[in-house]
């Protein structure tokens, strides 16, 4: 609970711009649940990415062993994979 008020009053003296007001002991509780929290986010980031690749090739829109094949058999002379409109 004392880590919460410590949270929102280092919150609260950024938002205000009083950064001189921070000690240093506040700032290092600060930065440790930012960086869980930027962890937290960018794990749940790659899983939703992960997930639509996943479901990409499960409903046929992609097919990714194409362009697994593209590494082991690049060439000159290759056909073009997708064809896509130019903007």
């Amino acid at each position: 609970m004392e880590h919460l008020l410590i949270l929102l009053d280092v919150i609260k003296k950024i938002i205000t711009f009083n950064l001189s007001g921070i000690d240093r002991d506040e700032w290092k509780i600060f930065q440790g649940y930012g960086f869980f929290l930027f962890v937290v986010f960018l794990s749940l980031i790659l899983y939703c990415y992960l997930y639509h690749l996943y479901r990409a090739e499960k409903k046929g829109e992609r097919n990714y062993e194409k362009y697994a094949n593209l590494v082991l058999d690049d060439s000159i002379n290759d056909s073009v994979l997708e064809n896509k409109r130019s903007a």
